[in-house]
């Protein structure tokens, strides 16, 4: 076998992607993956099975950690490198590096396989959640949150970075902000080891989600994190991001990415501007084929149909009126 061919199998690397290996990792590399042989290896062992000095091996090493090649455990004399996979340097490569410089329907294949891959590792425990079971690990994107609980996770985390959002990278169907993935304290934390992302003080990071919210971008994270922990805060949207393609193929609305809220309409208050028609992902709120008369003008009736919505409170949040509120499931 050649060393791409034996590299491909060690790596995890998706046939769509074959034709391009050689944009997204170098030959050095792949020989690092391929005589890892997926054991840890110190930084002397990498120098040996390399053939280079010491401090040539530590720095090809933080290259590759930096570049999502490999993963690190420990600190200093003691850390280990293990190899990474495919999914992780892709999306390392598709935030920072020369994603776009690969054929537009190549992007298409390998983002629809990235997808096809995020569906796979996390069918079996949507599928528990929609049958009221506890899920078997943490779901990534969890609940829909609204705007004023995010920022509430941001008032209490320690440090917070931001980096370009890998699905809108990856996915390239909307020109929705790209840089708006938030995370936080152990996530932060391990980012900028790694040598990426930006530091944010928690008011930027607080004037950053109130903009992607202007900007019509929905909030998700751990509905949970006063028990498990901060991670990160996602600002998503419904043509792009994994977790809300992937919930409308395995029809899990509700479920997972978990709805807490749901709009409620008050057309008796509604100027008809239209502005939460054209906020919502999911068509909760539409036009029909009336016409109304407001202050002299005509414009098209809306409609809203609570079973549609996603509980996400991007139309509250902009509605010049305040004819439309948020109430809790459940509540």
């Amino acid at each position: 076998m050649t060393l791409v061919e034996e590299f491909v199998v060690a790596f995890g690397v998706w046939e769509v992607a074959w034709p391009y290996i050689h944009m997204i990792v170098d030959e050095q590399e792949m020989e690092l993956i391929v005589g890892m042989q997926d054991r840890p290896m110190t930084v002397d062992e990498v120098a040996d099975l390399l053939e280079m000095t010491r401090d040539r091996a530590s720095d090809f090493l933080y290259r590759c950690y930096r570049r999502c090649i490999v993963n690190k455990t420990g600190a200093g004399e003691g850390a280990q490198y293990t190899p990474a996979d495919f999914g992780a340097r892709l999306d390392h490569f598709a935030k920072y590096e020369n994603w776009d410089d690969i054929p537009a329907h190549a992007r298409k294949a390998i983002d629809r396989r990235f997808l096809d891959e995020f569906i796979s590792k996390h069918r079996s425990n949507v599928q528990r959640k929609m049958l009221g079971l506890a899920s078997e690990d943490t779901l990534p994107n969890d609940t829909v949150l609204l705007l004023g609980e995010v920022e509430e996770m941001i008032e209490a985390a320690s440090d917070i970075v931001v980096q370009p959002c890998d699905c809108r990278r990856l996915g390239q169907n909307c020109d929705r902000p790209v840089e708006v993935c938030i995370w936080l304290d152990e996530g932060a934390r391990e980012a900028l080891d790694r040598g990426y992302g930006r530091r944010l003080t928690k008011e930027e990071a607080k004037d950053l989600v109130r903009w992607a919210d202007r900007k019509g971008l929905m909030h998700t994270a751990d509905s949970e994190w006063q028990e498990r922990g901060l991670h990160a805060i996602c600002n998503c949207c419904a043509c792009d991001c994994y977790p809300f393609r992937a919930a409308q193929e395995l029809n899990s609305k509700g479920v997972w990415p978990r709805s807490r809220y749901v709009a409620v309409y008050d057309q008796e208050r509604c100027n008809f501007c239209g502005t939460c028609v054209r906020r919502c992902f999911f068509s909760a709120f539409y036009h029909d084929d009336s016409m109304v008369e407001v202050g002299g003008n005509t414009r098209k009736g809306v409609c809203f149909d609570p079973d549609a919505c996603w509980g996400c409170g991007l139309c509250v949040s902009t509605c010049p009126e305040g004819a439309i509120t948020m109430r809790q499931l459940g509540g």
